[in-house]
């Protein structure tokens, strides 16, 4: 076993910056549509909660919900604006199929502005708005809010790490310039299942084969969390899932008949496209070998 791991989330193993970006990339696609959103308005009476909520980040980097108007039927006149104080949830699956499991989540406390008909219809012609989240907002009834915090918690395997929204706003630029030039595998909330694909073109024994050289010392890695479980069938054999694919690197997660090892393995530089991908992917499974 490698020395340099422990129990718990060790940022050590691995240089500050990596998680730092990391972090940032994984806020930054939460907040750009990835997972599933939902609002508490925590001061209203009675309390507004919302779960069927569109998401995502304008070309400027604001946060956008959509909704249907009858959500608000008692909170808001039609076309009226109006703001409030708002909790923002996003959780996101993993998104290897074989596996049903939050992979990680981002929490804020903010301030919710619903739009009123002039705003909202200038922003649908301005283009700024994400995909999913025009589509909502133009749709009859459909109801168009901004929502303002400082700072965004985000909670996986490596534990609580607080992301300032500031550095958000500028990952997102950086998406945005690298999208112009048609290089941004997350463009899209799907593109970490075009990830996926990507990574399914390697044969499963090769992420065996990786997790166990990041636990042994031979590559970069640093171990996130360890976790008693019992497997349903004593017959099933051991296995290594994907939990998240991000520009960044791979969280991995090893489940055996007595626990299940969660690791974060960084690629040596940050990938912007699917080619980027499998060049790095390629450099991980050929490392310490």
């Amino acid at each position: 076993m490698n020395p340099d791991l422990s129990l718990y989330p060790n940022r050590e193993a691995i240089a500050a910056q990596t998680w730092q970006a990391r972090s940032r990339s994984c806020i930054h696609r939460l907040l750009a549509g990835a997972g599933q959103a939902g609002l508490v308005a925590y001061r209203e009476d009675p309390m507004l909660t919302l779960a069927a909520l569109a998401h995502g980040l304008t070309s400027e980097g604001e946060i956008v919900v959509a909704t249907a108007e009858g959500e608000l039927s008692e909170h808001l006149a039609p076309g009226e604006a109006r703001g409030m104080d708002a909790r923002l949830s996003i959780e996101k699956e993993a998104p290897d199929p074989a596996i049903q499991i939050v992979a990680s989540a981002a929490h804020a406390l903010g301030r919710l502005e619903w739009l009123g008909a002039a705003e909202t219809a200038e922003l649908l012609v301005s283009g700024s708005l994400p995909e999913r989240v025009a589509e909502v907002a133009v749709a009859p009834g459909g109801r168009l809010a901004r929502y303002s915090t400082g700072r965004i918690l985000l909670h996986d395997a490596a534990g609580v790490t607080p992301v300032m929204f500031d550095d958000v706003r500028e990952q997102h630029g950086m998406a945005m310039w690298q999208a112009e030039s048609g290089a941004d595998l997350y463009e899209a909330p799907g593109g970490e299942l075009l990830a996926m694909d990507i990574l399914n073109g390697h044969p499963p024994c090769r992420l065996d084969s990786l997790f166990g050289r990041v636990l042994g010392g031979a590559v970069p890695g640093a171990l996130l969390s360890r976790q008693a479980v019992r497997m349903g069938c004593e017959h099933m054999t051991a296995a290594v899932l994907c939990l998240d694919v991000d520009r960044t690197g791979l969280t991995l997660m090893k489940v055996s008949h007595d626990d299940a090892t969660t690791a974060y393995v960084p690629f040596e530089r940050p990938v912007a496209s699917g080619a980027q991908l499998a060049l790095e992917l390629s450099a991980l499974f050929d490392a310490g070998g």
